[in-house]
C-alpha cells in the first residue's frame, strides 16, 4: 500500500517538477529526475505533457523503464512519438521488450513509416528480430499474437537437481519460471512441472516422476476472448500455446490476458453505446471524433424518422383526444429502458459464455414471464395515475394495458436480438442503448395507437386509419 500512495503523490507534483526541469534543457538533471521515478508514476501524467515533452522523458529515460513505458502506450502514439528519436536509441529500447510486445511494436511501425522501420530493424540483434517476425505470422487477436516464445521446457529423463542448474542458466530470459513444461525431442508438450513440486522433491527424482501429463492447453488460432475465458475457468496464471503438430510453441501469461479482458471490455462498452471502438479519445482531435460518431448517430437519426411517420399517420388521433401526446416519451421511453436492460444482462451473458445460442428459448421463455410481471406493475401505476390525477377512466384503461405490452414486447426483442445478432456472426453488443431505444420507440408507437384505438374508438369522431 505505501508504495501506491508513493506513486499517487510522485503523480501529483511530477508535471511542474519535470516541466521546470525541461525547460533548463539539462539533460543531466532530468536524468537524474527521471532515475528515481517509476514508469507508472509517468503513465499517470504521461498525458499531461505535450508531445514535444513526452519524446524528451522518453529519450533520456535508460532503455529498460523507456521500453516499459513504450509497452504500456497504444499502438497509434508508439511510432509517432518513436519517429524523432535516434534508430540505435530506438533499437536499444526495443531490444528490451518482451518478444509479443516487440512484435506489436515493430507491425505498428511498419504500418506508419515502412522505411523508419527498415532503419530501425537494421540495428537489432537478428536473433530478437527473427523471434519477433515469427509472431507478426499470427493474427493480434488470436493466441498466437498474445504468446511469448520465452518459456522454459526441460526433458522427461532430467533430474530435478539438472533442472535446477538448467534454470539458473536460461531463467533471466524466462517469461516466468513457475511452470515448467516437459516436451520431448519433437518439442511436443508431455506435461508441465510446477517450481514448487520442483524445490519440494528430492535432487534425484526425475522429471517424468514429478510431472502433472494432466495439462490444459490452446491452440495459435484460438480466440484471445477464448483464452481469457479458459484462464478465468481454470484459475490459471500461464498457458501453453500448441501449433498444429501439437508442438509447444510459446505461453500466454495472466498479464496478458489482463490487457485482453480491458480491450474487449471497451469494446463491449463502446460498441453498446453506439461509440467508436477503433479511436483513442484522449488523443482524438475534435473533427475526428465527429468523423469517427458521425456515422452511427446519422443512422440513428434517420430511423428515428421512422418514429416522426407513426406520429403522423395518427396525428388524428392526437388531435382528437390532445392529453394521449403528453404520455408518449413516457411510454416509449419506458420500453427503451426495458429493452436496453435486458439486453444488456444477455450481450453479457453470451460474451462469459454463460448463454449459448442453444440456450434462446429457455432465455425467451424467461423473458416472457419477467416482461409480464414488469408490465403488469407498470401497467397498475399506469392506471391508477390517470385514473386518481386525471379522472380519465378509458384512457387510463388504455395506458395502462399498452404499458402492460410495451414492457412485454421490450423484454423479448431485448433478449432475441443479442441472440440474432450472435447467430448472424455479429458481435452481440451492437444491439447497442440506443438501437433497442430506436426499435421499441416505433414499436411503442404502434402498440399504443393500437390499443388507443380498440379501447377509445367509440369516443373518436374520425374513422381510426389502419396501422401502416
Amino acid at each position: 500500500m505505501n508504495s501506491v500512495r508513493t506513486d499517487a503523490a510522485e503523480a501529483t507534483d511530477l508535471v511542474p517538477g519535470l516541466r521546470a526541469v525541461l525547460l533548463t534543457g539539462d539533460s543531466a538533471r532530468l536524468a537524474a529526475l527521471l532515475a528515481d521515478l517509476r514508469p507508472q508514476a509517468l503513465l499517470g501524467v504521461w498525458y499531461e505533457l505535450e508531445a514535444e515533452e513526452r519524446e524528451r522523458v522518453l529519450s533520456a529515460l535508460p532503455p529498460e523503464p523507456a521500453a516499459e513505458l513504450l509497452s504500456n502506450l497504444s499502438s497509434e502514439e508508439q511510432p509517432e512519438i518513436l519517429e524523432s528519436m535516434a534508430s540505435l536509441q530506438v533499437a536499444e529500447m526495443l531490444e528490451e521488450l518482451s518478444p509479443d510486445d516487440l512484435a506489436d511494436t515493430l507491425q505498428a511501425l511498419e504500418a506508419y513509416d515502412p522505411e523508419r522501420s527498415r532503419e530501425v530493424r537494421g540495428f537489432l540483434d537478428p536473433a530478437t528480430l527473427a523471434v519477433a517476425d515469427a509472431l507478426t505470422g499470427y493474427d493480434e487477436e488470436e493466441a498466437g499474437g498474445l504468446m511469448t516464445p520465452e518459456f522454459i521446457s526441460v526433458r522427461a529423463t532430467m533430474t530435478a537437481a539438472q533442472v535446477l542448474t538448467f534454470l539458473r542458466r536460461a531463467a533471466p530470459d524466462a517469461e516466468t519460471i513457475y511452470y515448467l513444461y516437459v516436451v520431448d525431442a519433437d518439442q511436443r508438450l508431455k506435461g508441465v512441472l510446477s517450481l514448487r513440486q520442483l524445490i519440494v522433491s528430492p535432487p534425484e527424482a526425475r522429471v517424468q516422476e514429478m510431472m502433472s501429463p494432466d495439462i490444459i492447453s490452446i491452440r495459435t488460432d484460438t480466440d484471445q476472448e477464448e483464452v481469457a475465458r479458459i484462464m478465468a475457468d481454470y484459475d490459471l496464471s500461464v498457458l501453453p500455446v500448441l501449433d498444429d503438430d501439437d508442438r509447444l510453441v510459446g505461453i500466454i501469461t495472466v498479464d496478458d490476458v489482463l490487457d485482453v479482458v480491458t480491450e474487449e471490455a471497451t469494446e463491449d462498452i463502446h460498441r453498446m453505446g453506439g461509440a467508436p471502438i477503433d479511436i483513442d479519445y484522449v488523443r482524438a482531435n475534435p473533427f475526428l471524433l465527429f468523423r469517427k460518431r458521425a456515422s452511427w448517430l446519422v443512422l440513428l437519426v434517420v430511423s428515428m424518422t421512422l418514429t416522426f411517420n407513426v406520429i403522423n399517420h395518427y396525428e388524428h388521433i392526437l388531435a382528437e383526444v390532445v392529453i394521449l401526446a403528453a404520455f408518449i416519451p413516457l411510454l416509449i421511453g419506458t420500453g427503451g429502458n426495458v429493452g436496453a436492460q435486458v439486453a444488456t444482462l444477455v450481450v453479457r451473458a453470451l460474451a462469459t459464455r454463460e448463454l449459448e445460442l442453444r440456450d434462446y428459448f429457455r432465455v425467451l421463455w424467461k423473458e416472457l414471464k419477467t416482461g409480464m410481471l414488469l408490465g403488469l406493475a407498470f401497467g397498475l401505476f399506469m392506471t391508477g395515475y390517470v385514473f386518481f390525477f386525471q379522472s380519465e377512466p378509458r384512457i387510463a384503461v388504455a395506458l395502462g394495458i399498452t404499458m402492460v405490452l410495451i414492457a412485454l414486447s421490450a423484454n423479448l426483442v431485448g433478449a432475441s436480438l443479442p441472440f440474432l445478432f450472435r447467430r448472424l456472426g455479429i458481435d452481440p453488443a451492437l444491439t447497442s442503448s440506443p438501437g433497442i431505444t430506436t426499435v421499441m420507440d416505433v414499436l411503442g408507437l404502434l402498440i399504443y395507437f393500437r390499443v388507443v384505438i380498440w379501447v377509445l374508438g367509440p369516443l373518436l369522431t374520425g374513422e381510426a386509419a389502419p396501422a401502416p
